[in-house]
């Protein structure tokens, strides 16, 4: 039973990463991190000759540790080799490109806001501060507040 509940949750959360809008340009990612999109944006900012596994290591965090239990979040993956990315890697974010060489940097958005982390413990440093990033937990927070205020 319990294996059958778990299937049911893997492939709903697969169900909601493959809805996920795929923007068609670069332009298109930096207007939803200046707040044109609602929601919360988990970014992942790699370098392709980075080693694999240390990139495929952040995804698998990424997926386990913030996904999982936000599944409504946004979530992008940019290779920072890409051209068309070069203004939000470059001076949007000011991301350097060394280190992404080394381990990937990720970012959590909302409404124009953000933080980033990147190397060791990267992923738990963005779980930390999602609450003051991500514009879903703090409605949900609000949500809470207001409910218990007029019990």
């Amino acid at each position: 039973m319990k294996l059958a509940i778990l299937a049911v949750m893997i492939i709903a959360i697969s169900c909601a990463l493959a809805l996920r809008p795929t923007p068609a340009k670069g332009k298109d990612l930096e207007n939803y991190l200046k707040g044109a999109k609602d929601g919360t944006f988990i970014v992942l900012f790699y370098d392709r000759e980075a080693p694999q596994l240390r990139t495929e290591g952040f995804r698998n965090q990424i997926n386990s540790k913030i996904l999982s239990q936000n599944p409504a979040f946004n979530y992008f993956e940019v290779d920072i080799q890409e051209g068309e990315y070069n203004n939000i890697v470059d001076k949007m974010m000011k991301i350097d490109r060394t280190q992404c060489k080394h381990s990937p940097t990720i970012l959590v958005a909302s409404e124009g806001r953000g933080y980033w982390a990147h190397g060791d413990g990267a992923v738990d440093d963005i779980a930390y501060h999602m609450n003051q990033y991500s514009i879903d937990m703090i409605r949900e927070s609000r949500e809470r507040t207001d409910f218990s205020i007029y019990r």
